[in-house]
Parts: structure tokens; sequence; C-alpha cells
């Protein structure tokens, strides 16, 4: 998936969205899919399967997210996706985004940096 790819996912139906805000999550066929805050701006991940997560819960600093049933399937991702985010945005704030971006590309997650008019900063 390449950074435009991920800009049209996270703008697609955005239409009652304020114009140019990107909005994400509710993907079913990703887990987590969203705009994540970093310690200095935001990016938008994509997660596809199970072993994308692992590697997300592990750069995290949380590996023991990828057997919690509330997260161990997509399924189960999707469903439990506010509780989620949630948890993950309180790691995301730690680290800088082009840091995350590196680390996020190196794994193979699809990931992208986000301007601030996207995020509506």
């Amino acid at each position: 998936m390449t950074p435009e790819t991920l800009i049209h996912t996270v703008t697609r139906g955005a239409a009652s969205a304020a114009p140019g805000r990107a909005v994400a999550g509710g993907q079913p066929s990703y887990a987590p899919c969203h705009i994540f805050p970093s310690a200095d701006g935001a990016f938008f991940l994509a997660v596809s399967n199970d072993y994308q997560f692992s590697e997300l819960s592990a750069l995290a600093g949380q590996p023991q997210w990828a057997t919690d049933p509330r997260f161990a399937s997509q399924k189960a991702r999707h469903q439990h996706h506010a509780e989620l985010v949630a948890l993950l945005r309180q790691h995301t704030v730690a680290h800088l985004t082009e840091e995350w971006l590196a680390a996020l590309s190196w794994v193979g997650l699809p990931c992208v940096a986000l301007a601030p008019s996207q995020t509506g900063g």
C-alpha cells in the first residue's frame, strides 16, 4: 500500500468531516485502522493481519497484546477497536512521527505521516 493509497483510505467517506480533515476507523479489513498522535504530530496506520499486529504490539512495548483474546485476531481487534485505539494512543505519543514511521516501515506496516491540516490541528 502506498502513502497515496493510505491517504485515500483515510479520507474516503469523509463527506461529513470538515473539508481536508482525515478521518479513520471502522474499516473491517484493517484493525486497527486509525490516526494516532505522536510526540510531534500524527500518523495513519492500517494493520491488515495478525503478523502485522504482533509487530505493532512489540514496537509499542506491549507484545502480550498479540495473544490477548480481545486483540488476538483481526475480528477481535475490530470488535474491540475503540479499546485498542485508546491503548495504542497511550504509547504512540512517546515517540516522534519520524521514529514511528521508520520502525513501522521496517517491519512492513502501512503507515504515513499526516500534516496538521489532515488531523484537525
